[in-house]
């Protein structure tokens, strides 16, 4: 049981370290794209720059947000909304991603490591509604914290996106990859959720009018 372990927790460790010299590299070669004319420059010098941090913050465990802070640091308040507009669009990309992949592979995985009940679980849940998952995950468990969490889990991803380290956790693009993959959260209210957790850092830097 331990050996099936192994291997995913030396990827994971490997992931997370791989998501931050991807987010150096990104930061990096923005802030030179778009350091010799700003973003008021040529046109498809914004789409390349946009297009990298989309790319890049839609990967699991690269710390997008700190590419995007990165960006705002170094251009100020012209480019928050087009760092939040992004950034909404890297991970709804991502939890599209997730809600592609399909439940055998999951279901397969748990059964490699064994976990049994997780694998018929996944399987169960394949092809239900978001409620309809919601229901059965809360008949499956007795604890009282799972089942708030089960209840509160728009508010719950909206604050883990937005937890200060949570790279360990995948990261937004990985926060939102594994929220699709759940098939607990209907993309409507996930899309709404996203709008408003990305919101209040690009768009108090905007009101303010930051300046470097």
């Amino acid at each position: 049981m331990i050996r099936r372990w192994v291997p995913l927790i030396a990827l994971y460790v490997a992931l997370i370290f791989l998501g931050w010299f991807i987010s150096d590299q990104v930061s990096a070669a923005l802030v030179l794209t778009a350091g010799g004319g700003g973003f008021s420059g040529m046109m498809w010098m914004v789409v390349l720059v946009c297009a990298i941090y989309v790319l890049a913050s839609a990967l699991p465990f690269v710390p997008g947000a700190e590419i995007g802070l990165g960006l705002i640091a170094v251009f100020g308040a012209p480019v928050a909304l087009l760092v939040y507009l992004c950034m909404i669009c890297a991970l709804s990309l991502s939890f599209l991603i997730g809600r592609l992949v399909p439940a055998r592979w999951l279901a397969g995985l748990f059964a490699y490591l064994r976990l049994d009940r997780a694998s018929v679980l996944v399987r169960d849940l394949a092809d239900q509604s978001p409620e309809a998952c919601e229901a059965r995950l809360r008949r499956a468990t007795d604890n009282r914290f799972l089942r708030a969490l089960l209840g509160y889990r728009y508010i719950a991803l909206a604050l883990a996106i937005n937890l200060p380290g949570n790279t360990v956790l995948g990261g937004g693009g990985g926060l939102a990859l594994v929220a699709g993959m759940s098939r607990l959260f209907s993309p409507f209210w996930f899309f709404v959720t996203l709008l408003l957790a990305v919101a209040p850092i690009p768009l108090t830097v905007f009101v303010m009018g930051y300046q470097p």
